[in-house]
């Protein structure tokens, strides 16, 4: 009889322990193996990256990274994987492509990797690390940005945001 997978988080837990003891084995099998894949799953990044998109990040230091590239980032009991936009001496600047405003500036011990592969639908998709604004049209932009209507539309149909990536 085959032995049955070790559930390692019961359903006692509290949610917030399970969150921070999910985080915890993300950022060791980062530092053990060197890469790190997962499922994303906000829509902070759209249309760069949707929900449900295979992400890939490797190991990374504070010295290897560029403004424009994907950073997976550790808040709390979270991982985050946003746009890096802005490095002042001690401390990085991150935002969601979709979002209004920067996120809480970080220290760069917190930045764990950075993507180095996206996978939608079998697709491998190129993030050019630069000008990350001109991938996208000032319009789309905005909209997602604005308008909760469009920011659904494009998490429920994602061929709008494969064409708009």
């Amino acid at each position: 009889m085959p032995r049955q997978p070790q559930n390692l988080l019961s359903s006692t837990d509290h949610p917030a322990d399970a969150s921070c003891t999910r985080v915890a084995l993300a950022q060791e099998a980062l530092q053990r193996f060197g890469q790190l894949r997962f499922r994303a799953l906000g829509s902070s990044m759209l249309p760069a990256i949707a929900p449900g998109d295979l992400l890939v990040f490797r190991k990374a230091a504070a010295d290897e990274l560029a403004l424009g590239q994907i950073v997976l980032v550790r808040r709390d009991a979270a991982l985050v994987a946003h746009r890096l936009v802005s490095c002042n001496g001690d401390h990085l600047i991150t935002m969601g492509d979709a979002l209004p405003s920067p996120d809480a500036p970080v220290h760069p011990s917190q930045v764990l990797g950075v993507l180095e592969a996206h996978v939608r639908r079998s697709r491998i998709l190129a993030h050019p690390v630069g000008h990350h604004r001109r991938l996208l049209p000032r319009t789309t932009r905005w909209l997602l940005r604005n308008v909760p209507l469009a920011h659904r539309i494009a998490c429920r149909w994602p061929r709008i945001t494969a064409i708009t990536a």
